[in-house]
């Protein structure tokens, strides 16, 4: 990314496409497990939900350790996810075709006006499933409070490096980002980033 930050590659394929199983979505997905040979996919919904004007946080269905292989992606993506339901009943519907990374934490991001909220956990959707994390921390200017429900977790180093990455991306997309994250142990990696749909002060109150 030209931001310099790490992002697992991706592939974006309209619902429309896949409906009609045409020839240029089994092409775009055989081309792209050739390009990045990934050992396991995550394929994830969206319905316009990197829109600032229509976010849909919370409402995108992933499914994990998908294998790399398009006939086998595809019926999955058929079978599971092409759905009103699942992608939102919209035009632009898409399913995001991603690389799975695998690291000891996970987590999501929220920054907006130089405050920062994370929350952090070991499985790879666990906040997002709903589950309770294992760190939560909060920045607000150069106050940082950490709290870690379990040791080791690097707390300060992953909130710094999260504080820097949601600046950078802040500044580039220019409204408050609510980001998808994985720690490696060496970095921070982007999985997904959209718009925030409610300001870090509401959720606060």
């Amino acid at each position: 990314m030209e931001l310099g930050i790490s992002v697992p590659p991706a592939l974006c394929l309209r619902a429309e496409d896949l409906s009609r199983a045409t020839a240029e979505a089994v092409n775009a997905t055989n081309t792209w497990l050739r390009l990045y040979r990934p050992r396991r996919v995550v394929l994830r919904t969206s319905a316009h939900e990197d829109l600032e004007e229509s976010a849909q946080a919370g409402r995108t269905l992933s499914l994990l350790n998908c294998p790399p292989d398009a006939s086998a992606l595809l019926r999955t993506i058929d079978q599971d996810l092409l759905t009103a339901e699942n992608l939102g009943g919209s035009d632009g519907a898409c399913v995001m075709v991603q690389e799975q990374i695998e690291a000891p934490l996970y987590g999501v991001a929220f920054y907006e006006d130089g405050h920062l909220t994370v929350e952090a956990a070991r499985h790879t959707d666990g906040i997002t499933a709903g589950r309770p994390p294992q760190a939560r921390a909060r920045v607000e200017g150069n106050r940082f409070h950490i709290t870690t429900q379990e040791l080791p977790i690097p707390g300060m180093l992953l909130t710094r490096r999260l504080l820097r990455t949601c600046r950078l991306l802040h500044e580039h997309f220019g409204f408050g980002v609510d980001v998808e994250w994985a720690w490696t142990g060496a970095g921070v990696v982007v999985l997904q980033v959209r718009p925030i749909t409610r300001s870090l002060l509401e959720r606060a109150a």
